[in-house]
């Protein structure tokens, strides 16, 4: 793997393309369902708890000076390395298989939108060997790639430009949550879309430290959050409440009224220029992967990627429809949700304890 260390600029892409999933396509649909009438309100709240959780991680980088999470961990016995092993193997393995169930998941809404027809597994193989190479590049090649990407697909809001004319405020209610269902659980799904910034936790000894350089991971989150904010508040003046809870996907219900003389179907377009962000999820994923399963065994990085791929895809070879890949992914973004929390807050405490010791 590579030792040397990137700008902490690349941060700032790393986050927002790795936080951008396939969820974006559903979210109003997902907020309209769950907080109801001007339910697009809740973004807010929600980014500025994910804005806390970022905290802890800059804290967290503050205090053990960019160390490895992994060396903070272990440095609590001497016995811990040898205690974290099954931990350490069953991260990596539910990591690979969170990567490639968003691999089938983002494939299966391809097929349901564009392309029926098509024979999926081609299509998720293609991807996981798109992934290896990125993933046994190394961190430094998957910063230059996530900015490349971004430049790329970034430009994709300015789109939403084109409905300005028909912007309806008559369309925001004066009721506040009103006919919402699941409110809490609502919170817990729109808080899974921003998944993606723990990743950065793992990034620690690869980042060049530079006062403040921390800031970018904020700046990007900031970037989803206004991304995911904007596009929501389109969709809510662009349909009824009604309208919302009946699309699966109003983000590409809204990108086929888009009429232009040179180009027809531009959703279409759009949403294939969008497997970008999604393969720069599922690379990350697929990394700290990697860097969690070295501290067990001592293969060389292409054997490692190879064989977490290879679990990760014979795991989710079970869930073959759509539905059962929505299912399953659900249930395994809300695990990392968890561990996302936990994390950052054992080593806080681990940090702490260190930290009392040795006054």
């Amino acid at each position: 793997m590579q030792t040397e260390k990137f700008k902490p600029f690349y941060l700032f892409f790393i986050t927002y393309m790795t936080q951008m999933g396939i969820v974006f396509f559903s979210l109003p649909n997902i907020i309209a369902e769950h907080f109801g009438y001007n339910g697009w309100i809740m973004i807010i709240p929600i980014s500025v708890v994910v804005l806390i959780h970022i905290g802890l991680i800059a804290k967290i980088y503050s205090f053990n000076k960019g160390e490895s999470i992994f060396e903070t961990i272990e440095s609590l016995n001497s016995k811990a390395k040898m205690i974290l092993m099954p931990l350490y193997i069953s991260l990596s393995i539910f990591w690979s298989i969170l990567a490639v169930t968003i691999a089938k998941h983002y494939v299966h809404v391809m097929k349901f939108l564009y392309f029926p027809q098509t024979d999926i597994q081609w299509f998720v193989l293609i991807t996981l060997i798109l992934t290896f190479y990125l993933v046994t590049r190394g961190i430094i090649t998957i910063a230059h790639i996530c900015t490349i990407f971004f430049f790329l697909s970034g430009p994709i809001i300015f789109i939403l430009f084109y409905f300005v004319p028909d912007f309806s405020f008559l369309q925001f209610s004066t009721f506040l949550f009103n006919e919402n269902t699941d409110f809490y659980g609502g919170i817990i799904e729109v808080y899974t879309a921003f998944l993606g910034f723990e990743v950065i936790l793992f990034m620690f000894p690869y980042i060049s430290k530079e006062k403040s350089g921390f800031k970018y991971v904020f700046w990007g989150h900031i970037y989803t959050s206004f991304v995911y904010f904007i596009v929501t508040i389109f969709c809510y003046g662009f349909n009824s409440i009604q309208q919302l809870t009946r699309q699966v996907y109003p983000v590409v219900t809204l990108m086929q009224y888009i009429e232009f003389e040179f180009i027809e179907r531009l959703d279409s377009i759009i949403f294939i220029l969008f497997y970008l962000k999604v393969l720069i999820t599922i690379t990350m994923y697929v990394w700290i992967s990697l860097v969690t399963l070295k501290r067990v065994v001592k293969w060389s990085d292409n054997l490692i990627v190879f064989v977490l791929l290879a679990v990760g895809y014979l795991s989710t070879l079970p869930f073959v429809t759509k539905k059962e890949s929505i299912i399953l992914l659900s249930t395994l973004s809300k695990v990392q949700l968890f561990i996302s929390v936990f994390l950052p807050v054992l080593l806080l405490m681990i940090i702490f304890k260190k930290r009392r010791s040795n006054d």
